[in-house]
């Protein structure tokens, strides 16, 4: 399986949007891996773990070819995570042309399908579109994209709607996609009981910061979720862990994250970083 992060920053990016905190300022001077986009991921060049704001800028800097996209996963519906307005993009009677249209699928909990109607009919005027069908997706939800099969499970991230996190794998590798939550429930810990894990991706927005409130991790709070997953028998030596999603809140450039997580052999994501598991579930 093969993984890009498109982009591994919270809500406002790095440097933030208008933001003059000193973060910001050295990011933007030292440009490069200290920049970060609204946080998502492509996989296997056909599936799209959430649709952010920047995906046009992605697509740019990248090179990639959203006409193959045949899916998007959506982990909840905050505007970083689910821009609307920008799936309507994917609507062959009015933006797009496309020599082969199959409707794009877009997973999500009940929120991120109410949205994505919503934002079709505020542009078109229509409840409904044959290039988009959008299917609703609840904790424990097995089913198969793009070659993937995907297993939601509950974040803890916004107690006001059913944020979502996933399992993937295709027959030779499986990925544990850890953003937004914070520490998971017992239940939920014990439910991926002996499933091993190649890669596991975790939110880690306030960085060497602890968390402030439940909902996202720092790298501390970090090392406990991945505790409680080697004591599951989740983890191997060879398991890659990379932690992403970061605020500019968390005072730190992207070496001195590194820097900090290398103790833990926790992995620091950039944008636009690949990632290839060829290893065998």
């Amino acid at each position: 399986m093969k993984i890009q992060f498109l982009g591994t920053g919270a809500a406002e990016g790095i440097p933030a949007l208008f933001c003059q905190c000193s973060l910001c300022r050295r990011a933007e001077k030292a440009g490069g891996r200290q920049i970060r986009t609204r946080c998502g991921a492509m996989v296997n060049d056909r599936i799209l773990m959430d649709l952010t704001p920047d995906l046009f800028f992605h697509k740019l800097r990248f090179g990639l070819d959203l006409s193959k996209v045949e899916a998007v996963v959506v982990t909840h519906s905050h505007s970083d995570h689910f821009d609307g307005a920008e799936l309507t993009r994917r609507s062959t009677r009015h933006y797009c042309h496309m020599e082969r249209e199959k409707p794009l699928v877009v997973y999500g909990n009940e929120m991120v399908c109410s949205l994505g109607r919503d934002s079709i009919k505020l542009e078109f005027g229509e409840e409904e579109n044959p290039s988009i069908s959008f299917v609703r997706v609840k904790p424990y939800d097995t089913w198969e994209a793009g070659g993937v099969r995907f297993k939601a499970l509950p974040a803890s991230h916004d107690p006001g709607e059913e944020c979502l996190i996933y399992v993937m794998e295709d027959g030779e590798s499986r990925i544990l996609y850890g953003n937004d939550t914070g520490l998971l429930p017992k239940e939920t810990f014990d439910y991926l009981e002996s499933m091993v894990f190649d890669m596991v991706s975790l939110d880690c927005t306030f960085g060497a910061l602890r968390a402030p409130a439940p909902g996202h991790m720092g790298l501390e709070e970090n090392v406990v979720f991945l505790e409680e997953l080697k004591k599951r028998g989740c983890l191997n030596n060879d398991t890659q862990v990379y932690a992403t999603h970061f605020s500019h809140n968390c005072g730190m450039l992207h070496e001195e994250l590194e820097e900090r997580a290398k103790a833990y052999g926790i992995h620091i994501a950039w944008d636009g970083l690949v990632h290839t598991i060829r290893c065998s579930v």
